[in-house]
């Protein structure tokens, strides 16, 4: 054992970094592989790992995007296509809705979306059956209830544990969002949750890069999502939509 000990000179004053690969090129992606799962870090800006296989210069640009309220104004948009919109096509409610959307990946999402769309607006005959029991049960028309009540109860019925969690908790006139127990949920049912609860507090719980995401989002979640943002704009009247 040494009696003494030399310092370097070099080393004083440098602290250990937490990272194995500071100071390589393999230090972006080990930050990436650190992060929690399923969530991005809320900031702005995208890492990029080089040498990991080539990404589109358009999905590499920083897209700074509205909140989802100031997006979309829910519920102030009905009337947009009253007039004609009873049998208007699926392709024309997609791009009178996002057509100022500047996301190169929401946009992809979304012609994938219409080519793929198989000609049901709910995601499921088990989502189709618990929308129409409770606007039954409830004895209320779906034509006089509101955007927002319409496109909150669409997508929480969209998902069968996300249902089981909600059912109880949804009224006439309101939703009990902090009496959902959301246990055992996975990721695109607690996507589909947090659109509703953005569309009905008309503040931001999920971001739009988090919904263009196809990684984080699955393609049924995204369509329910997408049409959550069509009932909320026009209401009944996307209900009505016309697939050719």
């Amino acid at each position: 054992m040494p009696l003494f000990y030399v310092q370097n000179p070099e080393r004083e004053g440098k602290k250990m970094s937490k990272y194995f690969m500071n100071d390589s090129e393999l230090q972006e992606l080990e930050q990436l592989m650190m992060l929690v799962p399923n969530f991005s870090p809320r900031g702005r800006g995208i890492i990029v790992v080089h040498g990991f296989g080539k990404v589109d210069a358009q999905e590499k640009e920083e897209e700074v995007l509205p909140t989802l309220p100031e997006q979309f104004r829910f519920d102030l948009d009905i009337g947009c296509l009253k007039s004609n919109g009873r049998g208007a096509s699926y392709d024309r409610f997609i791009s009178s809705c996002f057509h100022e959307c500047k996301s190169h990946r929401l946009q992809s999402r979304l012609e994938y979306l219409i080519r793929n769309c198989a000609g049901d607006f709910f995601i499921s005959q088990s989502h189709r059956g618990r929308f129409g029991s409770v606007c039954r049960l409830q004895e209320i028309p779906v034509e006089n209830r509101s955007s927002i009540h319409l496109a909150v109860l669409f997508l929480l019925s969209a998902d069968d544990k996300l249902w089981s969690a909600a059912k109880d908790h949804v009224y006439t006139d309101s939703f009990d969002f902090k009496k959902m127990n959301l246990s055992g949920i996975n990721t695109d049912g607690y996507a589909i949750y947090q659109m509703a609860k953005t569309i009905y507090t008309a503040r931001e719980y999920i971001r739009m890069d988090e919904i263009a995401d196809k990684f984080l989002i699955g393609d049924q979640a995204f369509k329910a999502i997408i049409h959550s943002i069509l009932i909320a704009k026009y209401g009944a009247t996307a209900l009505q939509v016309k697939f050719t």
